[in-house]
């Protein structure tokens, strides 16, 4: 046998390689498909390990323990091979097809899933320090993704993930190579290494191609105009690749997008505020979210707050607005950094101006923590249609556009106070004002009052809303109507204007409407063709204008609930199955239960942890290394707790779940919410300690269900029982997600824990039979 040390590094690089490819594989993704498609792709990449272990259970046939070296050196093989093809394909051959795509990027996962099923099939006595390996890697593999795709870029990041899985292969070489063959091995693989680390982010295979897709604003700003657009510069980060374009028929804006999509304009800038150019003056006006500036006065404008400045656009136009002091907060590093390095195009703005101070940081966040009031705070197309995040947790939307964020601006606004905010199209500016409606509600302003908040500018692109935080007056009208009468027809109208509006219009019938009372909104709301209800920090989904569960997702659930009793239902079927009936029923159950029970707890946990971390990279990051660290220590330790009564210990652990999931979920936001003023990394320390011991508790069932199957001598249904768990969690981050946006966060994760007090329930009233291990369970 060999030596199970090696075994255990096997199993923690295998762990940690699967758990970056997932994410850099998301970013990729996300570079080629939309939303959708990639939320696909991090179920895919569950259901592929669980495929590979349904596939080992039906097919490897092997029971002797000699023969397992073998069998994992070839799938480690064809692990890493199938990585390098993958990202070859995609590149050289432009594949932008999502079934051919999912198809080939299923394989890597598919045999990832063959290396653990076996592994833990023929060491099962080791199961927990297995799974101490296992989640130990996964957790090395969650964090270090981030330096990784910083350094190398996705495409060679996946080569050097297949560089690692090869030299594993080396462990398990047969004891006919000589040294001298295995010494060339490890060479080349050394100098293989090199060239990647000398290359560094430097794409030798080329640049992921962007996919086709209508809400790829890269291929949309120019689309009749003939214009050839240009890649001047990229970069990848852990939010994506940030791509800035130039283009042949002008060169006045370059474009600056986020996985080719969210686009947001840098403008070529003298750097001369006086005399900037009437040209770039005229283009600047003719923005939606410049209009609101020409009616500031000028105690209105000593200061103000952009969400996401980009390129610097709104800098701009609060620089010619003669806003005495800008201050910006932009999520995306890469975003400044480019901006920052092309100060000769755009004039330095970010960089030349004593009155422009840009921080990278979290909107949201931001507000939480300063203690500083604007005069305006200012929002222009926040867009989250593209995945910014990772793993399935990074589906949902942002809390920039909810009723607890609205409430937040308008606390740092001076009493003169604006919000700005520019939209995609009439529905999102419709529940944009629901949901400011329901904000104002919250700090007791009547609804007959709330309409009088608002100022709202209709635009093809773009139509813009002014919320002040106290009510116009009727002086305040009067002098926006007589800036009115001076404008230039051309520039995008101001459709309503409290005591002064255009009853004619959607949404000023809607407002004269819902002034009468709180119910005519909620009326209203009831009978409106799309979802325009408040959006709250619990189901932040801003942008899901179609009421109740978007149809994908439904057919994904479909889809998944269907494959999921195929490889329940039908092995159970089997002859070989039948017989074990009895002893394999409680087993099947567990495993379904921590599997789906498991992806709910940690995607609501995720939601939950960005508003108090700021950023959602820094927050899975956390989440994910304290789980698995917790986990990992739960897994090796947790077969010490009551070890010759196994039923015990999963009643006492399941049970204990449930209750500190309850009092983690209920106690941490208001702690959290104290440590706001500290450091990031002292906030970090905290979530990670806040966790770590919830995680602890959750290692310990997986690995008590292997050692179930060993002692009651079912060691041939494990790798059945790992895909199953696998498949679960597949159909838990789709209930999850599901549920968030039905009820919202908090009630999908108390269902996850309803399941783990199914556990509880389920060993409580039915008879197990308590059998000593013959082997002791390392």
């Amino acid at each position: 046998m060999k030596n199970i040390k090696l075994i255990y590094l096997t199993l923690f690089l295998v762990s940690a390689s699967v758990l970056c490819f997932e994410i850099i594989s998301t970013r990729i993704s996300s570079v080629i498909f939309v939303s959708d498609y990639s939320f696909i792709i991090l179920s895919l990449a569950i259901l592929g390990l669980g495929s590979g272990g349904i596939f080992s259970y039906y097919k490897i046939k092997v029971p002797e323990i000699s023969a397992a070296p073998g069998i994992i050196s070839k799938s480690l093989f064809f692990f890493s091979t199938s990585l390098c093809i993958f990202i070859i394909l995609v590149i050289r051959i432009s594949i932008t097809n999502p079934f051919i795509y999912f198809f080939f990027l299923f394989i890597p996962f598919f045999f990832a899933g063959i290396v653990y099923s076996q592994i833990f099939k023929f060491y099962a006595e080791y199961s927990f320090k297995l799974y101490a390996s296992d989640l130990a890697g996964a957790a090395i593999g969650s964090t270090s993704s981030i330096g990784i795709i910083s350094l190398f870029g996705a495409p060679n990041s996946i080569l050097l993930l297949a560089l690692i899985i090869l030299a594993s292969v080396g462990s398990f070489l047969p004891d006919r190579i000589s040294k001298k063959e295995i010494f060339s091995f490890y060479s080349i693989l050394f100098l293989s290494f090199i060239l990647l680390v000398y290359n560094g982010n430097n794409e030798f295979l080329g640049k992921v191609p962007i996919g086709n897709f209508p809400e790829k604003d890269f291929y949309y700003v120019y689309p009749n105009a003939g214009a050839i657009s240009e890649i001047a510069d990229s970069r990848w980060s852990i939010y994506g690749r940030s791509d800035l374009v130039q283009y042949s028929n002008q060169n006045i804006v370059k474009q600056l997008f986020i996985d080719g999509a969210a686009g947001t304009q840098m403008y070529r800038f003298n750097g001369n505020i006086k005399k900037p150019g009437s040209f770039l003056l005229e283009l600047l006006i003719h923005h939606s979210i410049s209009i609101p500036f020409l009616f500031l006065k000028e105690h209105e404008k000593d200061n103000m707050l952009i969400i996401g400045p980009g390129g610097g656009k709104e800098v701009l136009i609060g620089m010619f607005s003669e806003v005495k002091q800008i201050t910006g907060v932009e999520i995306n590093p890469d975003f400044v950094d480019i901006v920052k390095d092309y100060r000769n195009f755009n004039g330095g703005i970010y960089t030349d101006f004593n009155n422009v101070n840009i921080l990278v940081k979290e909107g949201r966040h931001y507000i939480k923590q300063s203690n500083q009031n604007f005069d305006l705070i200012v929002m222009a197309l926040p867009s989250t249609e593209q995945i910014q995040n990772i793993e399935a947790l990074a589906m949902s939307e942002n809390y920039l556009l909810t009723v607890e964020a609205i409430r937040d601006y308008l606390k740092i606004l001076t009493p003169e106070g604006s919000l700005i905010f520019a939209v995609h199209n009439k529905w999102e500016l419709m529940r944009l004002i629901v949901t400011a409606i329901s904000a104002f509600e919250g700090i007791g302003i009547d609804s007959k009052d709330v309409q009088n908040h608002f100022a709202i500018l209709k635009a093809d692109y773009a139509p813009t809303v002014v919320i002040k935080k106290k009510a116009f007056t009727k002086d305040e009208i009067t002098h926006w109507q007589n800036v009115m009468k001076t404008m230039p027809t051309d520039l995008p109208p101001i459709t309503y204007l409290p005591y002064s509006r255009d009853k004619i219009g959607q949404i000023n019938q809607f407002l004269t409407k819902t002034s009468q009372n709180k119910e005519a909104v909620q009326k209203y709301i009831e009978q409106y063709e799309f979802d325009i209800s408040p959006c709250k920090d619990d189901s932040p989904y801003f942008y899901k204008i179609k009421k109740g569960v978007p149809d994908d997702y439904l057919w994904l659930l479909s889809g998944i609930i269907a494959f999921n009793f195929i490889i329940v239902v039908l092995p159970s079927r089997l002859k070989n199955v039948k017989k074990d009936r009895r002893t394999i029923t409680l087993p099947l159950t567990i495993f379904i239960c921590i599997g789906a029970g498991f992806m709910i707890l940690e995607v609501s946990l995720f939601q939950k942890l960005i508003l108090y971390l700021g950023s959602p990279t820094v927050s899975l990051s956390i989440l994910l290394s304290s789980l698995l660290i917790g986990m990992g220590i739960g897994s090796f330790w947790g077969r010490k707790i009551f070890e010759d009564n196994l039923k015990k210990r999963l009643q006492i652990v399941s049970i204990l779940i449930v209750i500190t999931g309850i009092i983690f979920f209920i106690l941490y936001p208001y702690i959290l919410t104290e440590l706001l003023v500290y450091s990031l990394t002292f906030r970090s320390l905290a979530c990670f300690l806040m966790i770590l011991p919830f995680g602890f508790l959750l290692g310990i069932p997986f690995p008590s269900c292997i050692q179930m199957l060993k002692q009651q001598n079912m060691e041939r249904y494990i790798p059945w029982m790992y895909g199953i768990n696998g498949a679960m969690s597949v159909l838990g981050s789709v209930l999850s997600v599901i549920l968030s946006m039905i009820f919202g966060f908090t009630p999908a994760f108390f269902a996850g824990l309803f399941l783990y007090l199914v556990v509880f329930i389920l060993l409580h009233s039915i008879s197990f039979p308590i059998i000593k291990s013959k082997s002791k369970i390392k």
